[in-house]
């Protein structure tokens, strides 16, 4: 088992609530523990929170750790001697445990130089304090992102103090552990070197230090460390940036500029040359945000992702459907009858049972439409899906339901529900008919004994007459989607691409989501129910309240594009 952990940074920041939000909906994993040192304000549902006093105590994956260190005077938005002292006692605890190996992997939030400087005025950052305490001065912060990645050879250092400081030996030093890192990370890297004067010095008119750069780059290439350069950094992003994956550039904002300007909030900071993993969010504090709830959380959850994948680099990132799609899902939504659609879950329910429920799940709840409105009348609703990013948008519902992070697969509690709902042509998500069966195992395993379970469809003809072959582009000032559908007639797979390009800066983005969709025959569907132990007492229309039960398969499938099915315990 792995652990990393997670600092909230200055108090009186954005990072107790980004770590807050971050946390609620994390995806667990079976050999990666969680722990969070520092401040939260941990929300009542998603993911369990557990307070612990030291790091032994996390021994289970499926929750999250919690290592509460906190300053109760402090002001949301003021940085202050308080904020600093917690702040730094955090970063004090963390390093105790990662020096003693306790932890694999640390991932920070930002904390407030200022603040700490009221009682440790020798502080300079996060990427010194990590290699002063763990003895390895030798380190390089770098930062990772999806347009570029770059290195650089100098921290938190005032520009007039770079050339003195990069003497011949420190280059030849820093040349070495950021290639092997690279190589480390990347396989056969092409690296690049910025050069510190404007035109690379235009050979000496105006600074030697990029002929010294120049030499000793020749010299390294004869021990096979390969680094093209050092180019003129005013030229090198318009033209040469593609062709490398990693840019080292001398100082802070030379490099940092162009990435921040392209990456936006989702660039990870990355300590390179420490005894484990460190990464960061590549933003600060935003005291003139904390407390207002409106921090975005992207760009810590891009430096857990990228630590675990440091930890893991044979495990592939977890492609989630709908981690892109999420925000656009409700306009596209917005054609649905939701009331209609809980009038009729419920009317089929106390037409069976001469009551209503009161304990109710649905599965792959998405941004928790139908749940919220159940919500809204007063059921005690629990709410689960596969994509983060839709429960995120759920949680900001008016009415909210209970709501964790859950694969529509994964067992449920025994006995604890009355009705179950799987809608919107989730099921159609699943792979095979023997997970179809799975799902139905375990639904019966969660239900009352008076317990009923509703899920929809949709159906060969819905899938040949509004999916095959439908394109179609969504174009604003700041996005373009496309959307293109296509049914494979052999396999009966419904391909839907989705392409995103979005506006960052002064260029657009792109970003793609795959949706695979089984449209199952209804034959195999009512075999499956009938070898299950929930029996098939109906099947709707969205559109009328006949039962179709006994109405043909073939009916079935070519006369109606969605089908509601009804099971009972």
């Amino acid at each position: 088992m792995k652990k990393i952990a997670i600092t909230t940074g200055d108090p009186a920041g954005i990072g107790p609530e980004i770590a807050s939000k971050t946390i609620r909906f994390l995806p667990t994993k079976k050999d990666i523990c969680y722990v969070v040192y520092g401040k939260l304000n941990p929300a009542i549902d998603g993911n369990d929170v557990i307070k612990i006093d030291t790091i032994e105590s996390a021994n289970n994956c499926e929750h999250i750790y919690w290592i509460e260190v906190d300053n109760y005077d402090v002001i949301q938005g003021e940085a202050s001697e308080n904020s600093g002292k917690a702040a730094y006692e955090i970063l004090e605890k963390v390093a105790k445990d990662l020096n003693d190996k306790k932890l694999d992997a640390v991932v920070t939030c930002p904390i407030s130089k200022k603040a700490i400087h009221f009682t440790h005025p020798e502080f300079i950052g996060h990427t010194e304090f990590f290699a002063q305490s763990s003895s390895n001065p030798d380190v390089i912060m770098s930062f990772w992102g999806q347009h570029f990645n770059l290195a650089l050879l100098t921290t938190h250092m005032p520009v007039q103090n770079v050339p003195s400081f990069l003497t011949r030996e420190v280059l030849e030093k820093k040349f070495k552990l950021i290639y092997s890192e690279a190589k480390r990370l990347l396989g056969a890297p092409k690296v690049a070197m910025l050069a510190i004067n404007p035109h690379a010095g235009e050979d000496g008119a105006f600074g030697n230090e990029d002929i010294i750069i120049r030499e000793l780059l020749d010299d390294l290439a004869k021990e096979d460390i390969l680094i093209d350069g050092p180019f003129p950094a005013d030229t090198f992003f318009s033209r040469k940036a593609t062709d490398y994956d990693l840019i080292i550039s001398a100082f802070h904002d030379q490099g940092l500029i162009p990435f921040k300007m392209l990456t936006a909030d989702e660039g990870v900071n990355v300590t390179l040359g420490l005894p484990y993993i460190r990464t960061s969010v590549d933003h600060g504090t935003a005291f003139d945000i904390a407390g207002k709830d409106i921090a975005s959380e992207t760009s810590l959850e891009s430096a857990i992702k990228f630590a675990e994948s440091l930890l893991n680099p044979q495990q592939g990132t977890e492609f989630i459907n709908y981690s892109i799609f999420a925000k656009h899902y409700d306009k596209y939504m917005q054609q649905v009858n939701y009331p209609r659609w809980t009038k009729l879950i419920l009317d089929r329910y106390s037409e069976t049972y001469k009551h209503e429920p009161e304990k109710i799940l649905e599965l792959a709840c998405g941004t928790a439409n139908i749940a919220s409105l159940l919500t809204e009348q007063g059921f005690q609703v629990d709410a689960s899906d596969l994509a983060p990013e839709m429960l995120k948008i759920a949680a900001k519902k008016k009415y909210v339901p209970n709501l964790y992070y859950a694969n529509m697969l994964d067992e449920i509690k025994t006995g604890k529900y009355e009705l179950i709902l799987l809608l919107f042509d989730s099921l159609n998500y699943l792979s095979s008919i023997e997970e179809v069966s799975t799902l139905l195992t375990n639904t019966h395993k969660a239900l009352q004994k008076n317990g009923m379970f509703i899920f929809d469809i949709t159906t060969i003809k819905n899938s040949i007459d509004n999916f095959d072959g439908f394109v179609n582009l969504e174009d604003s000032i700041d996005q373009y989607i496309i959307h293109q559908s296509d049914l494979d007639k052999e396999s009966n797979i419904q391909t839907t691409e989705l392409t995103f390009f979005t506006k960052k800066g002064f260029n657009f983005s792109r970003a793609d989501e795959i949706h695979k969709q089984t449209i199952f025959s209804i034959k195999k569907l009512k075999e499956v129910i009938k070898a299950s132990k929930l029996k098939l007492v109906g099947i709707y229309s969205s559109d009328s309240s006949t039962n179709l039960l006994k109405r043909r398969s073939s009916v079935l499938e070519n006369d109606y594009s969605r089908l509601f099915m009804v099971l009972t315990n």
